[in-house]
């Protein structure tokens, strides 16, 4: 697939997975493609196939209502299985006239095809950049890790989330380029139509895959902990660990009010859940940037979070929400018995003040400014400046 070279605009490659595919990178990368389409020249190679069946613990890798959806001027031609697939990708970009490829890099999965295509990309001269979503997997052991940070080498740039993330690339690759920018919002999902009137006390929201490094086994001992009839759990999401893990633990535990949704839910059903909640609690063990906090800002719900990955950059502490130490059930329990609905109320607004900071046209700059600029205008050492957060 090629489009037309537009006079002026750098001609940039897009690299990850979009619509129809599911879960919050397919989300994220469709919203910057959008957003990125409109200032400059790009080209957008997706996937055909992005995991074997048997390696997805879900259970399916596109979005229910969107099956048969296909972004406008993507190339979905990528395979896992296939090598040819990555080897015509590289001939495609290069030959596009392409200056700048930015990959999304998030699964030790697909890191070695990445950074094959991207090696064989700087050998023709263009500029690699990496959108680190997390620089490892989750729940993995140290060998992967450092196999992860050998092959992330392969970037002349990355971009983070977190200032975490950005130290520890700094650290890792002295020299090169990393800027740093919020997550935006998941602006793209609609408003709840009706809103289900809160119950009790407080209305808590646990939103997204439910996976061990989220932590929602620290959150049901906090609730335990607490054991405020008056104060009421809903939980939505996939599991990635067996449901009968979950449903023993609340038992043992005796968990007063805790609401199971054990599904991958659509975008048209998102909106009522946080339409109810008071708050949203993401106690996670590890995290880098979160697409449930960025949901949950665009519905301007107060968040309760960890103080890991970029929770700290956009969470301002009894403003638009709080945080915790992670894995700590006795933290996670004082915070919400101490907190009131008419608190929470009145954090939405400071919330709605913040929104937009939070943009995709920001974000979409800034990977702009990763392109290659000519000698005659290159600073002595290129930088990218941080975005506010």
């Amino acid at each position: 697939m090629s489009t037309p070279l537009q006079a002026g605009k750098p001609r940039v490659a897009l690299i990850g997975p979009v619509l129809p595919f599911r879960g919050g990178i397919a989300q994220y990368t469709t919203q910057l493609r959008r957003a990125l389409a409109r200032i400059c020249d790009l080209y957008t190679v997706s996937y055909r196939r992005q995991y074997p069946a048997w390696l997805y613990p879900g259970k399916s890798d596109r979005e229910p209502n969107h099956a048969t959806h296909r972004e406008p001027d993507v190339d979905y031609s990528l395979d896992c299985l296939n090598p040819f697939s990555w080897r015509r990708s590289v001939h495609t970009i290069a030959n596009q006239g392409c200056t700048l490829a930015v990959f999304d890099w998030w699964t030790l999965f697909w890191a070695p095809a990445i950074a094959l295509m991207a090696y064989g990309l700087h050998r023709r001269g263009v500029r690699i950049a990496f959108i680190c979503h997390n620089l490892s997997d989750h729940d993995t052991g140290p060998f992967k890790r450092k196999l992860a940070r050998f092959l992330l080498s392969r970037a002349d740039a990355y971009l983070v989330h977190s200032s975490e993330q950005a130290a520890l690339l700094r650290a890792t690759f002295p020299g090169k380029t990393i800027a740093q920018h919020v997550h935006p919002l998941y602006d793209q999902y609609p408003i709840a139509t009706t809103t289900a009137a809160g119950r009790g006390r407080l209305e808590l929201l646990f939103f997204g895959f439910i996976r061990p490094y989220k932590g929602l086994d620290v959150l049901i001992d906090a609730l335990a902990q607490l054991n405020d009839v008056h104060v009421y759990l809903t939980v939505v999401g996939e599991p990635w660990i067996a449901p009968g893990e979950l449903t023993q633990r609340i038992a043992a535990k005796q968990a007063p009010n805790v609401e199971l949704h054990l599904d991958y839910v659509s975008a048209e059903s998102v909106a009522g859940y946080f339409a109810r909640a008071d708050l949203v609690v993401l106690p996670y063990l590890a995290a880098s940037g979160s697409g449930v906090a960025a949901m949950a800002m665009h519905y301007e719900r107060p968040i309760l979070a960890t103080r890991t990955g970029a929770f700290p950059d956009v969470i301002e502490e009894g403003v638009t929400g709080f945080l915790v130490e992670a894995g700590s059930a006795t933290e996670l329990a004082r915070t919400i018995r101490t907190v009131t609905r008419e608190q929470l109320a009145a954090m939405r607004q400071c919330i709605h003040a913040r929104k937009p900071r939070f943009s995709w046209e920001s974000l979409a700059e800034c990977l702009l400014a990763l392109t290659p600029q000519p000698a005659s205008t290159r600073p002595a050492q290129q930088s990218v400046p941080r975005h506010p957060h």
